[in-house]
């Protein structure tokens, strides 16, 4: 199994490549729709797009975004988007065409610097347990699934699992 030394410093600023640029500026409209959702959008669609924006952006951060949030760069853009993510949950707070039976949908929303934060310290314990930095076990193909480590999967399990679990606290109290 070939093992790949880390090549960069744990903080190490680049310049973020053109697809970053304009992921970034599709997210910033998509939002902007969020926010302004109460005049775009009915009371069942807003809380299911709370609900889908929160949720997919805390998930597709770490299965397609795990290299870009290396670069200290986009990951401080994507924490300035959890801070949004928080200022909107306390716009939406309380919102009543969010509520569901347990809570309102934006407390999802809360979810997203806590998990930015838990994907730095897993990739800090990758960096110790395997000299190599965190990433996102094969998404297909035969040598993605050999160099993959026991390590890359269980902290593929401890993301899933507090993603899963903050979601469920959101949702559920």
């Amino acid at each position: 199994m070939r093992k790949a030394k880390v090549q960069k410093p744990f903080i190490h600023y680049e310049p973020l490549k053109p697809w970053e640029i304009v992921l970034i500026m599709i997210y910033a409209v998509i939002t902007l729709c969020i926010a302004l959702s109460r005049f775009i959008l009915g009371t069942e669609s807003r809380q299911v797009a709370v609900i889908f924006y929160a949720m997919l952006t805390q998930l597709f951060l770490y299965i397609f975004l795990y290299v870009s949030l290396r670069n200290f760069r986009s990951y401080l853009i994507w924490l300035c988007f959890g801070a949004i993510h928080v200022i909107l949950y306390l716009y939406f707070k309380g919102d009543y065409d969010l509520e569901l039976p347990n809570g309102n949908a934006s407390r999802l929303l809360l979810n997203t610097i806590p998990l930015l934060l838990l994907f730095q310290f897993l990739r800090f314990l990758s960096r110790k347990c395997q000299d190599r930095d965190f990433v996102a076990p094969a998404k297909g193909g035969v040598s993605d699934f050999i160099e993959n480590t026991t390590t890359d999967y269980v902290l593929f399990v401890l993301y899933i699992a507090s993603l899963c679990g903050f979601t469920f606290l959101s949702v559920c109290y």
